[in-house]
């Protein structure tokens, strides 16, 4: 008598031990993929992030000079890092300078991480002076460097306001 223990039927439906580990490496392989494209994705966010916070301080330490200067009725001890204005009402007067790697208004640091300031000063004709009672025009120029090590480099031009009083 012939056992039908042994016999497989020709329908029999289902995976190999082959098949499934052939499946199980695919799925690796993809899921390395998608993994290594998030990692950079989020990579790129967070350096976009930070590239953003650093223009944005940039943009405001150069308001906040362009705006102290631009009230300026006097300009005295003008060198290339540093500038004392006098504005009304009051009169107020604020010394800008470079302080190490922060430029500070004041002796508070208005944005650190600075490498390199410079102040020119021009006269009414335009031409370059040193003389601070014939300063009409600064030109503001600094670079800021972000945690990425990307340089950020904004130029700005003043006019200085006359006193009439």
């Amino acid at each position: 008598m012939v056992s039908t223990m042994n016999r497989h039927p020709s329908n029999e439906k289902g995976f190999t031990l082959i098949e499934m580990i052939v499946s199980l490496i695919l799925i690796g392989i993809v899921s390395a993929v998608a993994g290594i494209g998030l990692v950079q994705i989020s990579e790129g966010y967070v350096f976009a992030k930070r590239n953003a916070e650093t223009i944005q301080k940039v943009q405001i330490a150069m308001t906040r000079i362009v705006k102290e200067l631009g009230a300026a009725t006097a300009v005295t001890t003008p060198t290339a890092t540093s500038v004392s204005c006098t504005r009304p009402p009051g009169p107020v007067t604020n010394a800008i300078a470079l302080s190490g790697s922060g430029i500070q208004i004041n002796g508070t640091t208005l944005i650190d991480n600075v490498t390199a300031f410079n102040l020119a000063y021009f006269d009414a004709a335009g031409a370059t002076t040193a003389t601070a009672a014939n300063i009409r025009r600064i030109d503001i120029t600094f670079t800021v460097t972000d945690a990425d090590n990307h340089a950020t480099t904004l130029t700005n031009s003043v006019n200085i306001l006359e006193s009439y009083w």
